[in-house]
């Protein structure tokens, strides 16, 4: 019997290690440079022309925040269970539908395979509950599980059912209807298909057994990546797990699409995150905003400092998205948006084409 490569593994082990620690300095940098920004005359998201679409950005990183990441990197389970328990303690997860998802999408279903280093095993991943970035191939990465989870953690309460007491709010309807409407999330840059997941056991629904979703509210995600082979990727790491029902419920959609066009012909949306750091912010994205909805993106060149912002659209003017689509960035009014700094990080470049 062919014995595996101990010392082979070893090093591989070794390299994610390394990994991790480069990520971290990347990481410490960019937060050290997002705070030196929030004390500068730096008051807008970076764009390509300087003198127009400006729009004040709230505070800085929150020192909580800050306190509460430091406590990342060192998340790491033996097993998914564990990893969603120490990232609780880590009160990095802190809503309760939050650690259901991420309890229920297993990690090891969404990285690359010891087979394709070693042979063997097929269905085991490579090192699933290290709390670290991953490289998924063509430059992409799957995200660390405290990233997940803090992207969840600002996204889910926008998404939670209107209560009676926020009903006469300006951004909630008035009707009973609208408590339970339907939302609908767009993840561009789906990459290996793990948050894409995760956002689809928030919404899904499979009567009788689940009748009411995590979330309280029913709805759909749409998955998309400008790498076809990633697409591919997505769809074949969803389907290799218990998570496939998202496919076969049409919980989860997923297709080919340049992320900075988004996809108006959905919009709009209640959440639209963003996997990979655009260099400025994408307008179209934050066109395709309902009102009430909010944009989780990373901002900054490559190599250089990036910070991730939440960007919620609070009204809409004149404009609606029929126009968006015809104009995206005619229609698009700072105004109509609350934009504020979360954290230094470090990702990968959207990519604008192939």
């Amino acid at each position: 019997m062919r014995q595996q490569p101990c010392v082979s593994l070893l090093s591989v082990l070794f390299l994610i290690h390394q990994q991790q620690y480069h990520f971290r300095r990347q990481v410490h940098a960019a937060d050290t440079r997002a705070l030196q920004l929030a004390f500068q005359d730096c008051n807008s998201i970076p764009s390509s022309n300087n003198n127009s679409h400006q729009r004040p950005i709230e505070g800085d990183p929150s020192p909580e925040t800050a306190k509460i990441m430091r406590s990342a990197w060192h998340c790491h389970g033996r097993n998914q269970r564990e990893l969603v328990q120490n990232l609780m303690e880590a009160n990095i997860i802190r809503h309760s539908q939050v650690a259901q998802v991420m309890s229920l999408v297993d990690r090891k279903y969404y990285l690359p395979k010891l087979s394709s280093l070693f042979g063997g095993d097929a269905s085991a991943a490579l090192y699933p509950y290290v709390d670290a970035p991953q490289s998924i191939g063509h430059g992409q990465t799957i995200s660390a599980p405290h990233m997940h989870a803090h992207v969840l953690e600002e996204i889910v309460p926008h998404l939670l059912p209107v209560t009676d007491d926020e009903t006469d709010s300006p951004t909630a309807g008035n009707d009973e209807s609208s408590k339970m409407e339907p939302v609908k999330i767009l993840d561009v840059g789906c990459g290996s298909g793990y948050l894409t997941a995760c956002f689809g056991r928030l919404v899904h629904t499979s009567p009788p057994l689940t009748p009411t979703s995590i979330l309280g509210r029913p709805g759909k995600v749409f998955g998309v990546d400008i790498y076809p082979e990633l697409v591919a990727r997505s769809k074949q790491n969803i389907q290799s797990g218990p998570d496939k029902e998202l496919l076969e419920a049409g919980t989860i959609q997923l297709m080919i699409a340049n992320g900075w066009k988004g996809l108006p012909n959905e919009a709009p949306f209640d959440a639209i995150h963003v996997g990979a750091a655009a260099e400025e912010l994408p307008k179209a994205l934050a066109m395709q905003l309902k009102v009430g909805g909010v944009l989780i993106v990373p901002v900054g060149p490559q190599g250089e400092a990036q910070v991730l912002y939440k960007v919620e659209r609070v009204k809409q003017q004149q404009h609606d998205v029929n126009d968006a689509r015809e104009e995206p960035d005619g229609a698009f009014d700072p105004s109509d948006y609350r934009i504020k700094q979360l954290l230094g990080v470090q990702y990968v470049p959207l990519v604008k084409e192939l």
